[in-house]
């Protein structure tokens, strides 16, 4: 298995479409066998996700990432697990034995059941200049 994380100091990215670098690890019967980053420096995000599969990752584990650059990496056939925050050791191992879901690793202000991240959960849709009175 091959997961990638961009990473930032010893932290993964919490921006995946700006970071600059990919900590790429190779496990085999349960045990990392290699571990390798890769700059990913690339401004296009079509050339970077190009770039990110010539490494073959069989998943990706990140932070906030666009829908854009989510869904190239997703047409390429990669599997992505955002909104997550942490040290990179501690992500690893939570993926590992099969914990990353524990909200220890959810981003600030994200909701993974909700689709929510950064922002508030929307309840309907308001018309252009429509008031609400609660506002009032």
């Amino acid at each position: 298995m091959r997961i990638a994380i961009p990473v930032w100091e010893d932290k993964v990215s919490p921006v995946f479409d700006a970071a600059s670098k990919l900590l790429v690890i190779d496990y085999e019967d349960g045990r990392e066998t290699s571990r390798l980053a890769y700059h990913i420096d690339e401004e296009d995000l079509s050339w970077k996700c190009q770039r990110i599969e010539s490494l073959a990752p069989d998943i990706i584990i990140c932070g906030a990432v666009s829908h854009l650059f989510l869904n190239l990496l997703k047409a390429v056939d990669i599997d992505v697990i955002e909104y997550v925050s942490g040290r990179i050791e501690d992500v690893l191992e939570a993926y590992i034995r099969g914990d990353i879901y524990n909200s220890r690793f959810l981003m600030p202000g994200c909701k993974r059941h909700g689709r929510v991240c950064g922002g508030r959960k929307k309840t309907g849709r308001q018309k252009k200049n429509e008031i609400n009175r609660e506002d009032i």
